[in-house]
């Protein structure tokens, strides 16, 4: 039987029991029918904020988190990627969840395909805003701070600003979808020419999108994966099979 490779991203998940959580904890479920057999990658922003190992981020979302362990337990495999709402998280998800998590651009093998994975953070250059605060947050001494300050205050700051991000970019998006997608093609083609890969998965732009273009060598392609803020989806990649899936359409088959 083929592994299967599950991708999900910007879920903004702001507690367990909102249906986006319950959702969650459900595909988890789901997944651990076949634990050994199923490996599910985080491509960042799964929280609406987490920063560090703050208790209080584990306490707010410890049915997830014992839910996760299981899967882990039973022989699941899980990978996180940073997003701009999840950073400096390897202090619990690492050393404390074993789960590798990772701050840049990946490959893997999956399936049949050479995979590049990524939030997707810099495919708009043209975002300077944007570009400088990633580079900020990710400096040491905001780290320090994050390591030291307690969760609470975390917590309640992180869900303030991730408030004013997402009615930002949900303004950008539903006046520049075109622009959105466009942006996530060109990208995918100039980094294809520096490193070429089957397919590249990304996140962060809130937009599906699924593209196939041309290469020198043949062909590849480019997957964004939305948010579930719109539509709960994730990427199923099986040997060569690979299918985007709502989430929704996916569970009620298990129920059925």
């Amino acid at each position: 039987m083929s592994v299967k490779h599950w991708f999900v991203s910007d879920i903004h998940l702001k507690n367990v029991n909102e249906r986006n959580g319950n959702r969650l904890l459900r595909f988890f479920h789901f997944l651990r029918k076949d634990a050994k057999n199923n490996q599910i990658f985080l491509l960042g922003d799964i929280f609406d904020f987490w920063l560090s190992d703050g208790r209080a981020f584990q306490k707010h979302y410890k049915v997830l988190i014992e839910e996760m362990k299981n899967f882990l337990a039973e022989g699941g495999k899980i990978f996180y990627f940073e997003g701009n709402h999840d950073f400096h998280i390897d202090v619990f998800w690492t050393k404390k969840m074993g789960i590798p998590v990772f701050e840049d651009i990946q490959y893997f093998k999956i399936g049949e395909y050479k995979v590049r994975l990524e939030h997707g953070d810099f495919m708009n250059p043209q975002d300077k805003a944007y570009l400088k605060y990633r580079e900020r947050v990710r400096q040491p001494w905001v780290e320090l701070l994050a390591h030291t300050l307690p969760g609470t205050f975390w917590k309640n700051l992180g869900e303030f600003l991730s408030s004013r991000s997402r009615k930002k970019t949900s303004r950008y998006l539903s006046e520049n979808i075109e622009k959105s997608v466009q942006l996530i093609r060109q990208y995918a083609k100039e980094e294809h020419r520096k490193n070429e890969f089957d397919i590249i998965i990304t996140g962060h732009m809130h937009v599906v999108d699924d593209y196939i273009f041309k290469t020198q060598s043949g062909s590849a392609r480019s997957i964004n994966l939305g948010t579930w803020l719109d539509q709960p989806r994730t990427l199923l990649i099986s040997g060569r099979h690979v299918e985007m899936i709502n989430i929704d359409q996916l569970l009620a088959k298990e129920l059925s």
